[in-house]
């Protein structure tokens, strides 16, 4: 049995939203099928068949009979101004930027709900540090009034505790908050809220600026869809100055018709013949579909411009936020180890009467927000590192590796 977490982001892939942008990837490929049709020879039948009766007024005769008639046609395109190729070639970059599209979603539903499992567990970590925190303060509030009977201590140190535990609470109930929120995208793409975080490590992404904006240029979705739709505007652009241009079809018609009636003729025959259209005047429609379509490929492109933009600066914005969350778990670690050896000495050192009640409240607020400091600067490094991951086009990757696991009860 593997774990819920890798159930978690295999399971992804069966989100509402990722399965509809995949159905609409599919009927984009069926475009491709249909352009495809576009240069193929089409055949088609008509046919007809009744009875009539006629009455001669010569001989006052009376005739009733059946008729039938039928045409069979064979119609070949042979040159049509290059806007069939255009045509395929537009649908196939729909289908390529549809797939993209799909991708980026399967990509964006696996960043968010890597997010929300790194938020949940930065909040529960932080519950844990403030009940250890209020479980000593407990326990100091009891020996802090058996010092005030003493005289050893003041009230003012039963209030700093009672004031401490109350913020302890505060910060609790926000911290609980916080995993509610988080567990909306759980709840909503139903995985467990227990779910093991994903591991980037295996990625292997590298470490500059420079191979990482090149990674994401390669690999991104966002990129690549609106690469794609560039690609589709301009064939489209090529499509509609096709229209311009003659058309050259052949085509073979076999047609009869046969009745025992006296005004319905035997016939059959069979004809051949070359087709040629040009078209002289439309009105302007075509050439208003034609500027109509350079100004969509102008859109496309500076789409495309946009999110090539927008995608760098993602990646910068991720790798700047990286290393600062870096240096701020560094020194998270530092702090923390600098507050347990403070608290550790001072109680050392109020064992022996050296330190005030005071002091020591004071020691395990320091300690309790250096560990709170910590996990928040490994929160803010996983989110970093999940965010260029995504920035790259990788997550997918990530995601697609992990095995099945049984649905989460």
């Amino acid at each position: 049995m593997t774990s819920s977490g890798s159930y978690a982001f295999s399971s992804v892939g069966n989100a509402p939203e990722i399965l509809a942008a995949e159905a609409r990837s599919s009927a984009a490929g069926e475009e491709v099928n249909k352009a495809l049709a576009g240069k193929l020879p089409s055949v088609g039948l008509l046919a007809t068949a009744g009875g009539g009766t006629e009455i001669n007024d010569v001989d006052e005769g009376r005739r009733t009979g059946g008729t039938y008639s039928y045409a069979l046609g064979l119609d070949i395109p042979l040159y049509q101004g290059g806007r069939a190729d255009a045509a395929i070639s537009a649908a196939r970059a729909d289908h390529r930027a549809s797939a993209q599209a799909a991708k980026d979603r399967r990509v964006a539903t696996a960043y968010e709900l890597a997010l929300a499992l790194a938020r949940i567990s930065q909040q529960r970590e932080a519950i844990a540090i403030l009940d250890r925190q209020q479980r000593t303060l407990h326990r100091l509030a009891g020996e802090v009034k058996a010092e005030i009977k003493g005289g050893a201590t003041s009230r003012v140190d039963v209030d700093d505790v009672n004031r401490q535990l109350a913020h302890i609470a505060v910060a609790r109930e926000e911290a609980q908050l916080a995993v509610t929120e988080a567990e909306y995208t759980t709840r909503r793409l139903g995985i467990s809220a227990d779910a093991k975080l994903p591991d980037t490590a295996g990625l292997g992404l590298p470490e500059s600026e420079q191979e990482l904006v090149a990674l994401a240029m390669r690999e991104n979705p966002r990129v690549k869809e609106r690469m794609a739709r560039v690609e589709g505007a301009e064939a489209r652009v090529t499509q509609a100055k096709g229209k311009m241009l003659p058309t050259v079809s052949a085509g073979v018609r076999l047609t009869g018709e046969q009745g025992l009636l006296a005004d319905v003729d035997d016939s059959h025959q069979g004809v051949a013949e070359v087709r040629f259209s040009l078209p002289i005047y439309t009105g302007g429609s075509r050439s208003a579909t034609i500027r109509q379509r350079a100004d969509e490929k102008l859109s496309a492109l500076l789409e495309r411009d946009a999110a090539v933009e927008g995608v760098v600066a993602a990646v910068r914005s991720a790798i700047d936020r990286r290393n600062k969350a870096r240096r701020m778990l560094t020194l998270a670690e530092v702090e923390k180890r600098s507050a347990a050896t403070m608290l550790e000495g001072l109680r050392a050192e109020r064992k022996v009467g050296e330190r005030s009640t005071f002091d020591e409240i004071r020691a395990i607020e320091n300690f309790a927000n250096a560990e709170l400091n910590l996990t928040q600067a490994r929160y803010q490094l996983r989110a970093a590192d999940y965010t260029l991951a995504a920035e790259t086009g990788q997550m997918d990757r990530l995601v697609s590796s992990m095995p099945v696991a049984e649905p989460v009860k």
